[in-house]
């Protein structure tokens, strides 16, 4: 028989394989009702604010949670963790569904939903990503990275793309819905799974640790600069394709939830094309090349979807930097997962999430505001003008990424 090749071994164990079709489908089912709310919150009050509130509502209690999640992700079980975060996500996804039935689901309501939903999605995203080593042996851990990358990008890319397209023709009831399948087969899938068993950590005081795991980050500049570039591209790339991709459909496109659907699939279909390519060819590329050209080809992306009115200009906009999209989150988390130490992955992974998570809420409450204030074109060519020029100063200042290609220390 002949021998697997080695960027798909990690399928060939059980729990991996277990684990990532149940986070990818609860990943999926989860960002449908990312883009279900913003965009019944614009439905509702026509604001680019609110739906930029909505996502600030979500994101940052989900940036306080994580570093808890980290932390906790390095003592206990982390099968524990993700098992009761999926659970409260899908107990407030049955509330969404409740009170959109009953049309009781208001501005106010919302937001409050949303800080639920930040809290325990805060607990979700730090032991996902540190799973992973506890799942393969050490020579599959690259391969089982990739994969988890994938799950946790595609996930964001193909569930504001399905919602897209439900919200089109069905409405915000049946995305709520479907996030509800989504997280009920996760929590499904996980329960088989066995973890295999890793060197417990000192118990030292919470916010010790945690000033360990930042002390751990700041020494190592490829860290560092990861970090950064992560924080950069979710407040002034990533918004567009979640937070506030609604507004961009009513506003520059003036197609309202028709253009939504087109655009988040368009997206998603940029992401799982190169996806699918680096999960299996990631080895022929330096790390540090794809990302220098990750952060350019995002920050074309963005300027091309503001440069036009007319929506194949946006369809391609959305295609370029939703590819971009992809090859971030998968070459930043695979150097940061092959880098680490395992008694500081729970929190370095929970730092990387945290730079994620507070670009996201401060970008889309900006745009939002400025959305309102000038318009949501000036705010795609601004954000994307502020991309290009990090580009150009992370490519003349730090020697690009090369940091990146680093192996374990």
């Amino acid at each position: 028989m002949p021998a697997q090749p080695s960027a798909l071994r990690a399928l060939s164990h059980r729990s991996f394989l277990l684990f990532f079709i149940g986070v990818s489908i609860a990943t999926t089912g989860q960002f449908m009702q990312s883009l279900a709310v913003p965009f019944y919150m614009n439905e509702v009050t026509d604001s680019n604010f609110w739906v930029g509130s909505s996502a600030f509502a979500v994101l940052i209690p989900s940036l306080f949670m994580t570093p808890v999640a980290g932390i906790w992700s390095d003592r206990i079980s982390r099968k524990t963790i993700l098992f009761g975060s999926f659970s409260l996500q899908l107990a407030c996804s049955a509330g969404f569904v409740a009170l959109y039935a009953t049309d009781l689901l208001t501005p106010w309501l919302i937001l409050w939903l949303q800080v639920v939903v930040g809290v325990a999605s805060g607990f979700q995203w730090a032991p996902t990503q540190a799973m992973t080593a506890q799942l393969v042996p050490p020579e599959d851990l690259l391969s089982a990275v990739r994969f988890v990358s994938l799950s946790f990008t595609a996930g964001r890319a193909l569930g504001p793309a399905l919602a897209g397209l439900t919200l089109r023709y069905w409405g915000p009831g049946p995305a709520f819905t479907v996030t509800i399948v989504g997280f009920v087969l996760g929590l499904a899938l996980m329960v088989p799974i066995r973890l295999r068993p890793s060197e417990p950590v000192k118990q030292e005081p919470f916010w010790l640790q945690f000033r360990q795991g930042m002390e751990y980050v700041r020494r190592r500049p490829a860290m560092r600069l990861a970090m950064v570039t992560s924080f950069v591209v979710a407040s002034v790339g990533a918004v567009f394709a979640f937070a506030l991709v609604a507004s961009v459909a009513d506003d520059v496109f003036a197609l309202g939830d028709g253009g939504l659907g087109w655009l988040t699939a368009t997206f998603g279909f940029g992401s799982l094309v190169v996806g699918l390519y680096v999960t299996r060819h990631g080895d022929r590329h330096a790390r540090s090349r794809v990302e220098m050209t990750a952060v350019g080809v995002y920050a074309l992306g963005v300027l091309v979807v503001g440069a036009s009115p007319w929506l194949v200009f946006g369809l391609l906009g959305y295609f370029i930097f939703g590819a971009a999209h992809m090859a971030h989150g998968v070459t930043v988390n695979s150097a940061l997962q092959v880098q680490v130490d395992e008694q500081y992955r729970g929190r370095v992974m929970s730092v990387w999430l945290m730079s994620v998570l507070a670009g996201l809420p401060i970008g889309s409450l900006i745009g939002g505001f400025l959305g309102d204030l000038v318009s949501m074109r000036f705010v795609l060519l601004l954000y994307g003008g502020l991309l290009a020029v990090f580009w150009v100063i992370v490519t003349v200042r730090s020697n690009g990424f090369a940091g990146l290609d680093r192996g374990p220390e």
